[in-house]
């Protein structure tokens, strides 16, 4: 299927795509603003912000494109995705982390 590839994607897809993730990043960002945990004027908290959520919601976006999922629904969820950036990769890693800790339990004498 040619949707599975990226190299066929056309830019539409693309800004789609990294356009949900990036907002989701932006409005994380404006709520850490609203409620005070960050100032309005970090600009690196923002670029950082909006790059990871970049990063975690074209992940998404591929990883359901892959398994043939509506584009629309692979929209929202890169948005969601996008959003949830830095909390997401946490808990990817700790999954990761429990799975191989039961891994190296399991083959222990």
């Amino acid at each position: 299927m040619p949707i599975k590839d990226p190299t066929t994607w056309s830019m539409g897809t693309w800004a789609l795509a990294v356009g949900m993730a990036f907002t989701g990043g932006f409005i994380n960002w404006y709520t850490k603003v609203r409620q005070g945990h960050t100032r309005g004027f970090n600009i690196v908290e923002l670029v950082g912000e909006i790059m990871i959520s970049g990063f975690v919601g074209l992940a998404v976006f591929m990883l359901l494109a892959s398994y043939d999922q509506p584009m629309g629904l692979c929209a929202a969820a890169s948005g969601v995705s996008g959003h949830m950036g830095t909390r997401l990769l946490f808990l990817v890693e700790q999954f990761i982390s429990h799975r191989v800790s039961a891994e190296i339990d399991k083959r222990k004498p």
